[in-house]
C-alpha cells in the first residue's frame, strides 16, 4: 500500500530548501597581508610609540566600509614589575578566535596569572566599542600610522594619556586622554592605592614603583565580509607612574 504525501508537506520542504540554496554563498573572509606589522616604538618611560605598517597584496582593505576601519584598540595593565603579562594567546583564544573573532564587550578584557587586561576609557568616561573603537581611519586603503601615547599631569598625584597620530590620516573618538576604566585619572602614589578601590592597580604591600603596561590590537569588522577580524594583541611598552 503506498503511503499518500500530503501536499502541504512537500511545499513546504520546497520553500525551506529554496531559502537555504538563496541564503547560501560563499564567505567573504577579511584579513590583512602576512607581511602586516603592527608594533611598539620607543619606550622612554613617559611615552610608548607605536604603529601599523598594512600589507595590502591580498587586496582586502577596499572591502572595509569608509569610517569604520582598521580600527585601533588600546588596553592596559599596572603592576610593580617592568615584565609585562603576556596575554597573546589568552586574546587569541577569546577574542582573534583565527578569521571568526567576537567584538570587546567588557572593562576586564583577559585574566592571566591574577594579572587583569583592562580597556581604557577617557575623560568622558567612553566604552570604546566596534567597529570604531579608539580610532578609525578616515580612508581605509591607506591604514598605516606612527602614534603616541604620553603621561601628561592632571593636579597632584594623577595623570592622563594622551593620544596623538604623528604620521596617518585617523579620526579619535571622543576624547584623545585616556583614563583608567572607570573613567577616572591614574594615580601615581602607591598609598593612596592601597587606601581606595584599584582593582585594575596589581602591586604589592610596601612602596614601589609601578608601570603602566599598554597593549594593543588592530580590528576590522565592517564592510563586504563576513567575519570579525583581529591582529595579535601586541605588548606596545610601559610608562613609569
Amino acid at each position: 500500500m503506498k503511503r499518500r504525501i500530503p501536499i502541504l508537506s512537500i511545499v513546504s520542504v520546497f520553500f525551506i530548501v529554496l531559502i537555504l540554496l538563496v541564503s547560501c554563498g560563499i564567505a567573504t573572509i577579511f584579513t590583512f597581508g602576512s607581511g602586516t606589522v603592527f608594533t611598539d616604538g620607543d619606550t622612554n618611560g613617559d611615552k610608548v610609540g607605536l604603529s601599523l605598517d598594512v600589507d595590502d597584496s591580498l587586496g582586502t582593505l577596499s572591502l572595509i566600509d569608509s569610517g569604520s576601519g582598521p580600527s585601533l584598540m588600546l588596553f592596559y595593565t599596572i603592576t610593580d614589575s617592568e615584565n609585562p603579562q603576556n596575554f597573546k594567546t589568552a586574546f587569541n583564544t577569546t577574542y582573534k578566535r583565527d578569521f571568526n573573532g567576537v567584538q570587546i564587550t567588557s572593562d576586564a578584557v583577559l585574566t592571566v596569572n591574577d594579572i587583569t587586561l583592562y580597556r581604557f576609557s577617557d575623560t568622558l568616561g567612553t566604552t570604546f566599542q566596534g567597529p570604531e573603537y579608539i580610532a578609525t581611519a578616515d580612508v581605509p586603503i591607506s591604514p598605516d600610522f606612527n602614534c603616541t601615547l604620553t603621561k601628561t599631569a592632571i593636579s597632584g598625584t594623577t595623570v592622563s594619556m594622551d593620544l596623538v597620530f604623528d604620521v596617518g590620516s585617523y579620526t579619535i573618538h571622543n576624547s584623545p586622554k585616556f583614563h583608567r576604566f572607570n573613567g577616572q585619572p591614574f594615580e601615581t602614589a602607591s598609598t593612596e592605592i592601597r587606601n581606595s578601590s584599584f582593582p585594575d592597580y596589581f602591586i604589592g604591600d610596601t612602596e614601589t614603583n609601578m608601570y603602566l603596561h599598554i597593549y594593543g590590537a588592530v580590528n576590522v569588522s565592517k564592510g563586504s565580509f563576513n567575519n570579525i577580524y583581529w591582529t595579535d594583541l601586541v605588548n606596545l611598552g610601559y610608562i613609569k607612574l
